[in-house]
Protein backbone atom coordinates (compact mmCIF):
# COMPACT_ATOMS: atom_id res chain seq x y z
CA UNK A 1 0.00 0.00 0.00
CA UNK A 2 1.35 3.45 -0.79
CA UNK A 3 1.75 6.27 2.16
CA UNK A 4 0.57 9.79 1.50
CA UNK A 5 1.06 12.20 -1.39
CA UNK A 6 4.24 12.73 -1.39
CA UNK A 7 6.10 9.91 -0.85
CA UNK A 8 7.12 6.69 -3.18
CA UNK A 9 5.01 3.84 -3.32
CA UNK A 10 7.54 1.02 -4.03
CA UNK A 11 5.75 -1.62 -5.12
CA UNK A 12 4.19 0.45 -7.86
CA UNK A 13 7.57 0.85 -9.00
CA UNK A 14 8.37 -2.66 -8.84
CA UNK A 15 5.46 -3.58 -11.04
CA UNK A 16 5.94 -0.97 -13.03
CA UNK A 17 9.52 -2.62 -14.01
CA UNK A 18 7.92 -5.87 -14.49
CA UNK A 19 6.49 -4.82 -18.52
CA UNK A 20 5.86 -7.26 -21.03
CA UNK A 21 8.29 -6.57 -23.77
CA UNK A 22 7.26 -9.18 -26.10
CA UNK A 23 7.23 -12.60 -26.65
CA UNK A 24 10.07 -14.78 -25.54
CA UNK A 25 11.21 -17.09 -28.26
CA UNK A 26 12.77 -20.26 -27.68
CA UNK A 27 16.33 -20.53 -28.25
CA UNK A 28 18.69 -23.49 -28.65
CA UNK A 29 20.11 -23.01 -24.89
CA UNK A 30 17.07 -23.17 -23.63
CA UNK A 31 17.00 -27.57 -24.25
CA UNK A 32 17.96 -29.91 -22.28
CA UNK A 33 18.31 -32.74 -24.65
CA UNK A 34 15.51 -34.84 -22.75
CA UNK A 35 12.04 -34.00 -25.69
CA UNK A 36 9.26 -34.50 -23.09
CA UNK A 37 11.00 -31.93 -20.81
CA UNK A 38 11.83 -29.87 -23.85
CA UNK A 39 8.52 -29.98 -24.63
CA UNK A 40 7.00 -28.99 -21.35
CA UNK A 41 9.42 -26.03 -21.10
CA UNK A 42 7.95 -25.10 -24.61
CA UNK A 43 4.57 -25.19 -23.79
CA UNK A 44 4.85 -23.16 -20.56
CA UNK A 45 7.08 -20.32 -22.65
CA UNK A 46 3.29 -20.35 -24.57
CA UNK A 47 1.11 -19.68 -21.36
CA UNK A 48 3.74 -17.13 -20.77
CA UNK A 49 3.88 -15.12 -23.70
CA UNK A 50 0.05 -15.75 -23.95
CA UNK A 51 0.07 -13.87 -20.36
CA UNK A 52 2.26 -11.10 -21.73
CA UNK A 53 -0.16 -10.42 -24.57
CA UNK A 54 -3.08 -10.25 -23.14
CA UNK A 55 -1.79 -8.23 -20.62
CA UNK A 56 -0.03 -5.75 -22.73
CA UNK A 57 -3.61 -6.05 -24.61
CA UNK A 58 -5.15 -4.68 -22.11
CA UNK A 59 -7.26 -7.09 -22.14
CA UNK A 60 -6.47 -9.05 -18.95
CA UNK A 61 -9.50 -8.99 -17.08
CA UNK A 62 -11.59 -10.70 -19.98
CA UNK A 63 -8.89 -13.20 -21.18
CA UNK A 64 -6.88 -14.50 -17.63
CA UNK A 65 -9.24 -17.13 -17.24
CA UNK A 66 -7.32 -19.19 -20.12
CA UNK A 67 -4.63 -18.62 -18.38
CA UNK A 68 -5.20 -20.46 -15.26
CA UNK A 69 -7.05 -22.99 -17.30
CA UNK A 70 -3.54 -23.25 -19.03
CA UNK A 71 -1.66 -23.25 -15.65
CA UNK A 72 -3.89 -25.81 -13.63
CA UNK A 73 -3.27 -28.33 -17.00
CA UNK A 74 0.40 -27.44 -17.06
CA UNK A 75 0.51 -28.18 -13.35
CA UNK A 76 -1.46 -31.38 -13.60
CA UNK A 77 0.25 -32.38 -16.78
CA UNK A 78 3.18 -31.81 -17.67
CA UNK A 79 4.79 -31.06 -13.79
CA UNK A 80 3.73 -34.51 -12.80
CA UNK A 81 5.38 -36.35 -15.94
CA UNK A 82 8.36 -34.17 -15.16
CA UNK A 83 8.19 -35.66 -11.01
CA UNK A 84 8.23 -39.10 -12.78
CA UNK A 85 11.26 -38.60 -15.00
CA UNK A 86 12.71 -37.11 -12.04
CA UNK A 87 12.09 -39.65 -9.60
CA UNK A 88 16.21 -40.84 -9.15
CA UNK A 89 17.13 -36.99 -8.65
CA UNK A 90 19.19 -36.76 -5.56
CA UNK A 91 16.89 -33.29 -4.85
CA UNK A 92 13.80 -34.82 -6.05
CA UNK A 93 11.97 -34.09 -2.60
CA UNK A 94 13.00 -30.37 -3.18
CA UNK A 95 12.35 -30.60 -6.77
CA UNK A 96 8.64 -31.82 -6.13
CA UNK A 97 8.14 -29.18 -3.34
CA UNK A 98 9.03 -26.25 -5.18
CA UNK A 99 6.40 -27.54 -7.82
CA UNK A 100 4.07 -27.82 -4.76
CA UNK A 101 4.93 -24.00 -4.44
CA UNK A 102 3.97 -23.51 -7.31
CA UNK A 103 0.48 -24.46 -7.34
CA UNK A 104 0.11 -22.88 -4.39
CA UNK A 105 1.18 -19.49 -5.64
CA UNK A 106 -0.85 -20.19 -8.83
CA UNK A 107 -3.81 -21.07 -6.53
CA UNK A 108 -3.42 -17.96 -4.56
CA UNK A 109 -3.05 -15.58 -7.60
CA UNK A 110 -6.29 -17.04 -9.09
CA UNK A 111 -8.03 -16.19 -5.96
CA UNK A 112 -6.40 -12.45 -5.70
CA UNK A 113 -8.22 -12.51 -9.05
CA UNK A 114 -11.47 -13.62 -8.45
CA UNK A 115 -11.26 -10.65 -5.53
CA UNK A 116 -10.13 -8.31 -7.73
CA UNK A 117 -7.33 -7.49 -7.41
CA UNK A 118 -5.38 -4.41 -9.10
CA UNK A 119 -2.38 -5.68 -11.61
CA UNK A 120 -3.18 -9.03 -11.07
CA UNK A 121 -1.84 -10.20 -15.05
CA UNK A 122 1.39 -8.55 -13.67
CA UNK A 123 1.71 -9.98 -10.58
CA UNK A 124 0.95 -13.06 -12.28
CA UNK A 125 3.51 -12.55 -15.29
CA UNK A 126 6.25 -11.46 -12.69
CA UNK A 127 5.84 -14.98 -11.15
CA UNK A 128 5.50 -16.62 -14.08
CA UNK A 129 8.72 -15.17 -15.43
CA UNK A 130 10.36 -15.74 -12.23
CA UNK A 131 9.31 -19.54 -12.73
CA UNK A 132 10.82 -19.94 -16.24
CA UNK A 133 14.34 -18.15 -15.27
CA UNK A 134 14.47 -20.25 -12.37
CA UNK A 135 12.81 -23.03 -12.33
CA UNK A 136 13.06 -23.97 -16.14
CA UNK A 137 16.36 -22.85 -17.41
CA UNK A 138 18.60 -23.84 -14.38
CA UNK A 139 17.01 -25.74 -11.41
CA UNK A 140 15.27 -28.45 -14.54
CA UNK A 141 18.42 -28.19 -16.27
CA UNK A 142 20.32 -29.15 -13.21
CA UNK A 143 18.19 -32.33 -12.93
CA UNK A 144 18.32 -33.28 -16.27
CA UNK A 145 22.38 -33.13 -16.54
CA UNK A 146 22.11 -34.77 -13.59
CA UNK A 147 20.32 -37.84 -14.74
CA UNK A 148 22.09 -37.62 -17.93
CA UNK A 149 25.23 -38.04 -16.55
CA UNK A 150 23.84 -41.37 -14.49
CA UNK A 151 22.66 -42.49 -17.79
CA UNK A 152 19.19 -42.41 -16.44
CA UNK A 153 16.80 -40.72 -19.09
Amino acid sequence: MCRPAGYICINKIIKEMVKYTGPIEWKEEYNVNNSVIDEHHKKFLEILNQLGEISSGGDCNNKISEVFFSLAHYAEHYLLREEIIFKDYPGFAQHKASHNKFMDVITRLHQDYKSGKDDICIDIYDYLNNWFESHILEYDKEAVDYLNSKGIS
